[in-house]
């Protein structure tokens, strides 16, 4: 699972997640072998098809759908967590702030801009200092990262931004 989610939950309660472009499932599953009630949605199918083969394999039951962002129904004051691990924000910002129960909580992990000096990126999981602070302004921030560390992808260190923030 990702690191900066792993330590987002520590001591949380466990309660209804949902993964955004969950692909092969590796956050759902983490956060099932929590105690947590996960949904996640990918618009690529074999990913699905792989994420509930691995939760089953692991014993959690994870509910999946093959949907993209603007087929899911991601609902108002629904889930208590919401994760966005390199996937697309900017276009979901209503909707996971509408979707956050009261007290819940978005964890996002992404490309620094800084990332894309080395190597090419799609402009989707890539943001600008401090960007992530502003497009979630609803939001009360737990924590935010700008730091040069391990992606989820590849073995080399990046710039990399992270934002923990919950609903007032």
């Amino acid at each position: 699972p990702n690191a900066f989610l792993v330590q987002m939950v520590q001591g949380r309660p466990a309660g209804a997640a949902l993964d955004v472009g969950m692909g092969q499932g590796r956050n759902a599953i983490y956060l099932a072998q929590k105690g947590w009630t996960v949904t996640g949605f990918d618009p690529a199918g074999r990913a699905v098809a792989l994420a509930q083969e691995t939760a089953k394999k692991a014993g959690v039951t994870i509910t999946t759908l093959t949907q993209g962002d603007d087929e899911f129904e991601w609902g108002e004051n629904r889930w208590d967590l919401i994760v966005l691990s390199y996937v697309a924000v900017r276009p979901n910002v209503e909707r996971v702030v509408r979707a956050l129960k009261p007290g819940g909580m978005v964890v996002i992990e992404g490309f620094h801009r800084d990332a894309t000096k080395t190597r090419s990126i799609g402009g989707a999981v890539v943001f600008d200092s401090n960007e992530l602070l502003r497009l979630l302004a609803a939001l009360r921030v737990r924590a935010y990262e700008d730091v040069s560390a391990r992606a989820d992808f590849g073995s080399e260190v990046t710039p990399l931004v992270r934002l923990c923030a919950e609903k007032p």
